[in-house]
């Protein structure tokens, strides 16, 4: 039989796509992002903001918007040279390794500068690039070439042409103006383009006698003292200046999402503490950071552990109104239906959809991406349960709960590693203490601490208060810590999953 949406004469799932990245249309139906403004502004004006959020909340849909919307400036002599960083492979060794990482990601948003201009150089025509490149003078030519000599070109090809190959895709939605070449999306004739673009540049300029000059620049850049990484940055925007940029914003987001900082807040801190910990790396003049950041560490800023001046640097924390889901999933079904329905005209009329509503953004932890992928997994679960049928069968209580009950199973295990899962179903309640843990695991106090702490670090649970002393010989208060992933607590309250079930690997003993 046809699904529901399908009977309902929806061109398309609502619900297909979960991350804005792989949503062709999303500008039709998107509702904008809190602080989208914000950070425009900032972006504009080149100063350097935090955006915290709990995953899934728009952080990236955020720093699309911002990236389209800056490359879609007609005159782009009016604003910053924009770019993304969100691919930190390069740095994970060293991240994992304990090694000093402050000029190791100067070095990598050197690549990215020189990778972006020559981009926006390739996507001009032959007469519109050479205004450029044959206009500099003798000063502008060294400082050209001494950057793509250190940070480009001495780059092997093939690991140029793969990092330019996935650059050109993402600016190819938000570039406007493109040569022939950009218009028929032949993206590794264009990342060979950039190459010869790159090496033209090296030698035209470099061939003008000023050797000496450029040497000098080069072992500049090659310094490891304390001075060369705000040298770099600085002589990068001299160097965006050259093509009429007013300076350079990097968009830094994905810092929690690598093998190394998927599940610990603590990884993910250590990443970038190095620029943030730095205030004179944030001061550059025409030179801004923008973070969008994993609201579980700000705890790790604003503490001992990875202290950041967060008194000197704007920042803010997504939080959506409850209203914003309404419109959200409003405005997807009324683009897919043809402007024929809205969200509670799924539902059948005795089903409370306020209600519905109010507890599915609870199990989507208030997550616009989650709340998607949640109504998707409630759709074909519903389809399923009623393939026999050819009547039109709306969405009931049952199809809201037993979709979430399948919702959290599916998904909890991408979020959270098995053996934190197995850990915490263990534990077998929503709250406890210490001594709760050093009784489930057969454990010490220290070894239960460290436990918490673990489970504290991938975000699942948090301190939410104290409890009294038992007995009569008092004591001091003991913690009191909850369960504060929603999904976590549906699939324990509910016995969704049992702890039999597990494997002894999942929950290993102290003993």
């Amino acid at each position: 039989m046809s699904s529901l949406l399908e009977q309902l004469g929806f061109i398309n799932n609502p619900f297909e796509h979960y991350t804005a990245e792989t949503e062709p249309n999303i500008a039709e139906y998107a509702v904008r992002p809190p602080y989208l403004q914000t950070t425009r502004s900032r972006a504009v004006s080149i100063s350097t903001f935090i955006l915290f959020g709990d995953r899934g909340v728009g952080k990236s849909a955020t720093r699309i918007t911002l990236f389209d919307e800056l490359w879609g400036v007609k005159d782009h002599a009016q604003r910053p040279l924009v770019l993304n960083f969100i691919d930190f492979s390069n740095l994970l060794k060293s991240l994992k390794d304990g090694e000093p990482l402050e000029r190791k990601i100067v070095d990598e948003v050197a690549f990215l500068v020189i990778e972006q201009v020559l981009g926006w150089l390739a996507s001009l025509t032959d007469d519109e690039r050479d205004t450029y490149t044959l206009a500099m003078d003798d000063s502008e030519s060294e400082l050209s070439v001494a950057l793509l000599k250190s940070f480009y070109l001495s780059k092997p090809e093939i690991d140029r042409q793969n990092t330019a190959n996935s650059a050109l895709r993402l600016l190819n939605r938000a570039w406007k103006t493109k040569s022939s070449v950009w218009m028929s999306q032949r993206w590794d004739a264009l990342a060979r383009l950039m190459g010869v673009i790159g090496e033209l540049i090296g030698k035209r300029l470099g061939s003008a006698g000023a050797g000496e000059p450029i040497e000098l620049l080069m072992r500049s850049f090659a310094s490891h003292e304390s001075s060369s990484s705000r040298l770099i940055l600085t002589k990068l925007v001299d160097f965006v200046k050259i093509f009429s940029f007013s300076g350079i914003v990097i968009l830094i987001d994905k810092v929690d999402e690598t093998d190394a900082t998927q599940s610990s807040s603590e990884m993910t801190s250590r990443l970038v503490h190095p620029i943030l910990s730095n205030i004179q790396l944030l001061e550059i003049d025409g030179f801004s950071w923008m973070f969008f950041l994993w609201a579980q560490v700000k705890p790790y800023f604003e503490g001992n552990s990875y202290p950041v001046r967060l008194d000197k640097i704007a920042h803010s924390t997504i939080e959506w109104e409850y209203r914003f889901f309404q419109e959200m999933l409003d405005a997807r079904i009324r683009y897919f239906s043809n402007s024929r329905f809205l969200f509670k005209d799924l539902f059948l009329h005795t089903v409370d959809v306020n209600a519905a509503l109010k507890s599915l953004v609870t199990i989507s932890m208030r997550s616009p991406r989650e709340l998607v992928r949640l109504m998707d997994v409630i759709i074909s679960e519903h389809d399923i349960r009623n393939s026999e049928t050819s009547d039109t069968v709306f969405l009931d209580e049952e199809a809201i709960e037993l979709g979430q009950d399948k919702y959290v199973k599916e998904r909890i295990g991408s979020v959270y590693a098995d053996k934190t899962l197995g850990q915490i179903y263990r534990l077998k309640d929503t709250k406890f203490i210490n001594k709760d843990v050093q009784g489930a695991f057969r454990i010490n106090a220290q070894s239960a601490r460290a436990r918490i702490k673990n489970w504290e670090d991938a975000g699942i649970v948090k301190r939410t208060g104290t409890r009294t002393p038992e007995g009569d010989l008092g004591g001091q208060p003991a913690h009191e810590f909850s369960i504060v992933d929603a999904r976590v607590e549906r699939i324990i309250t509910r016995k969704l999953i049992q702890y039999d079930d597990l494997s002894d690997d999942d929950t290993p003993s102290d003993n």
